[in-house]
């Protein structure tokens, strides 16, 4: 199976990765996936040249990538996040995340869904996250710090020019750009400063019917050098590789085609949200949670 991933820079850190990461969140707490499947899968996608691996500690697939990491560690560009926020709360859960990766480093670690201004004081704070990220790429445990955030990229782009973070991964997807505008905020920021810009929520949760119009339109944004996706499959994974070999920005009746396929979603999850029916459609847009307090894990030196 040859490789056939485009490759693009990762911001200015002297990097190249492929346009596709693995999510492996579906591997995990997502779906009932039985471990040695999971395992296979992950081999698979690495064969076919998805090289960049994401993974979170609340999603539950650590130690599915771990068992990969035993024998291809060096093939790989591999990502995780941290959800505490204060300085010795990261530095258990980061060691905890390599214990179950099998590996002394990670090549990026990133501030794990940022969504309310209280949350980025938290990072920020003296005793907060992003001092102990510091620290840990100091040890050598890992390579470069980013940055996640669902709702509010407006707050994202303040926390690039904030903090000279590595990278920012962003919801991106056409829902995103209808309701919260990414692309007029993080992506001319994160130009200016040579930020690498990772796009999720490119398949909208898997709401979009347009699939090949969508991962288009995102990997073609300003500043975009890879989209993370769910992949629970083989036939996943090989629809995807196929999916990069036209990359090529939408033409306008194309955009138009992806905006009217979206629109009704974006309708249906405003109906969602006024009515309160439970987990709407697009529920990652009304998240304002604030880590640090939903973790209990908030720095002493904050200041709100």
């Amino acid at each position: 199976m040859p490789n056939l991933l485009p490759t693009r820079n990762f911001g200015a850190t002297g990097v190249r990765v492929p346009i596709i990461g693995y999510g492996t969140a579906p591997l995990g707490k997502e779906k009932d996936i039985p471990a040695a499947d999971a395992v296979r899968f992950l081999h698979y996608a690495i064969d076919r040249g998805i090289t960049y691996l994401d993974t979170s500690p609340d999603y539950g697939s650590e130690p599915h990538v771990g068992e990969v990491m035993k024998t291809r560690r060096d093939e790989v560009f591999l990502a995780t996040k941290i959800n505490r926020r204060s300085h010795d709360g990261v530095l258990d859960e980061l060691h905890q995340s390599l214990e179950k990766l099998q590996t002394d480093h990670v090549d990026l670690i990133q501030v794990h869904a940022v969504n309310a201004w209280a949350d980025l004081e938290q990072a920020l704070a003296p005793d907060g996250a992003l001092s102990a990220l510091e620290e840990a790429r100091e040890q050598g445990l890992v390579r470069f710090i980013g940055i996640t955030g669902h709702a509010h990229p407006a707050l994202l782009a303040r926390a690039i020019e904030e903090y000279p973070f590595d990278s920012v991964l962003v919801a991106l997807g056409m829902a995103d750009r209808l309701v919260s505008g990414p692309e007029h905020f993080v992506l001319p920021v994160a130009q200016e400063r040579n930020t690498a810009v990772i796009a999720m929520k490119v398949f909208g949760h898997g709401q979009f019917q347009q699939r090949d119009l969508a991962l288009r339109y995102s990997l073609s944004l300003p500043a975009v050098s890879l989209a993370i996706i769910g992949l629970d499959n083989e036939w996943h994974i090989d629809e995807i590789v196929a999916a990069t070999q036209n990359v090529e920005p939408l033409g306008d009746d194309e955009f138009d085609a992806l905006v009217a396929g979206v629109r009704p979603i974006v309708e249906e999850d405003a109906e969602h949200a006024k009515k309160g029916e439970g987990q709407s459609p697009l529920f990652w847009l009304h998240d304002t949670s604030v880590m640090g307090w939903s973790k209990h894990d908030e720095p002493m030196l904050v200041s709100y």
